[in-house]
C-alpha cells in the first residue's frame, strides 16, 4: 500500500505537485494546506492579512480530485473565511484533505 502525505502549500506549486501525484498513483494521499473556493471558478484568488499577501489555488481540492478521479475525497475545513479577488471577497475554506482509492474500505472517521 502506499501512503503519501504532502503540504499543499495553499496550492503554491499545483503544476508540479498534480502531475507527481498523477504518476505516483497513491493509494491513499494526505493533504495539509488545502484550499476549497467552490463559490468561483478562478484559478487563484489572494490571501491578505495586513502585510501578508499569498496567492492561493482558489480551487486546490477540485483540482487535486481531478487528478485522483478512483479516490474518494476527503475534505475538512480547518479555517473559514474569505479570499480576495481584486477587491471582491470570495467564502474560503482552508484545511486537510485525504484522498483513498476506491478500491479501499473506509471504516470509520475520527
Amino acid at each position: 500500500m502506499k501512503v503519501m502525505c504532502l503540504n499543499g502549500w495553499g496550492g503554491k506549486l499545483h503544476s508540479d505537485l498534480l502531475p507527481y501525484v498523477e504518476t505516483s498513483a497513491p493509494d491513499i494521499l494526505c493533504l495539509q494546506e488545502v484550499i476549497h473556493s467552490p463559490q468561483t471558478q478562478k484559478d487563484w484568488l489572494t490571501y491578505r492579512d495586513d502585510d501578508h499577501i499569498l496567492p492561493q489555488r482558489a480551487n486546490f481540492f477540485r483540482d487535486v480530485c481531478h487528478a485522483l478521479p478512483y479516490h474518494v475525497a476527503v475534505f475538512c475545513p480547518a479555517a473559514q473565511g474569505v479570499l480576495w479577488d481584486g477587491d471582491r471577497s470570495i467564502p474560503s475554506q482552508w484545511g486537510l484533505a485525504t484522498f483513498v482509492h476506491r478500491a479501499l474500505p473506509i471504516i470509520g472517521q475520527v
